[in-house]
């Protein structure tokens, strides 16, 4: 089968948003928006509005527009909870490293698990060093000149947060549950945190759609009990995400507010459905957000 629809113009664009059944209260506003946006981008936030092809009656492209604009600002903010996650993360693991291995203890094979390609790991932090121009390791490098690595707590700034996730699962199982226990889970919960906050972070970097979003990886939560007490109904959607970033806020930065903020952007777009997301109707006053 061969792909045959053809490029439309902006002009044939509205059109057809307008026979679908689209209402269109400000052309220029929506023109401006079929511009900068793009048709494609917005026809995933099309879909809530929609019965088959045709517009339900009574949908405006404001409301369109409005859902897309709670979606991003709800990326801006995972993204701030995540880019706090991931500097204690990254923080706790260059201490361990650093006071069981010493300042270059990343530098040896021996330190990881087995399975580790700690070659590989080496290779992209030098290839992350000469791509950075980082002032810090151009300063180390003029002073101590013999040194072939840069210690672990400068190295560790310049990794992604794909790599910190991958180098937290290297670790020796002792070091691991180490910094779980701080978050009060097992080593296997706060790796699968992790891997699934990487992906997260990726999806909401690239523009991506989060608010009704299948995620391809999950977070894996303990079994209900008096230590976990936080039912998540669907880890495959947003609100098992949530449930991770505020329980781990809570111990990272317990005063931001980033509980308020989530909160008072839901309350700004009460159009938003939750079951979307698969947040329960009774969560603020569950154990975990009260």
């Amino acid at each position: 089968m061969h792909y045959t629809k053809p490029a439309l113009t902006f002009d044939e664009q509205m059109d057809l948003l307008r026979q679908r059944g689209l209402a269109i209260p400000d052309p220029d506003r929506a023109m401006r928006w079929l511009q900068k946006v793009s048709y494609y981008r917005l026809s995933a936030y099309f879909l809530p509005f929609k019965d088959g092809e045709d517009f339900r009656a009574g949908t405006d492209f404001n409301d369109v527009a409005g859902l897309y604009i709670f979606d991003r600002k709800l990326r801006l903010l995972v993204l701030d909870a995540i880019e706090r996650i991931e500097v204690a993360i990254r923080t706790a693991i260059t201490y361990e490293i650093a006071h069981a291995y010493g300042s270059f203890g990343h530098t040896d094979p021996a330190n990881f698990a087995p399975g580790f390609e700690h070659g590989r790991f080496m290779d992209e932090l030098v290839g992350e060093e000469r791509r950075a121009k980082e002032t810090f390791a151009g300063h180390f490098r003029k002073k101590y000149t013999s040194e072939p690595h840069l210690p672990v707590w400068m190295a560790t700034e310049l990794l992604s947060f794909g790599a910190v996730s991958k180098l937290y699962a290297a670790l020796a199982p002792a070091l691991k549950q180490k910094i779980a226990a701080e978050y009060g889970v097992d080593e296997q919960f706060l790796r699968s945190w992790l891997h699934a906050l990487t992906y997260l972070r990726n999806v909401c970097a690239h523009h991506k759609r989060l608010w009704n979003r299948q995620f391809a990886i999950r977070p894996r939560f303990p079994s209900r009990s008096l230590t976990w007490p936080h039912q998540v109904p669907d880890n495959g959607r947003l609100y098992g995400m949530l449930v991770v970033l505020r329980h781990m806020l809570l111990l990272v930065s317990p005063g931001c507010q980033w509980r308020e903020r989530l909160w008072a952007l839901l309350d700004a777009h009460p159009a938003v459905p939750l079951d979307a997301m698969k947040i329960p109707a009774d969560w603020r006053g569950r154990h975990l957000w009260r």
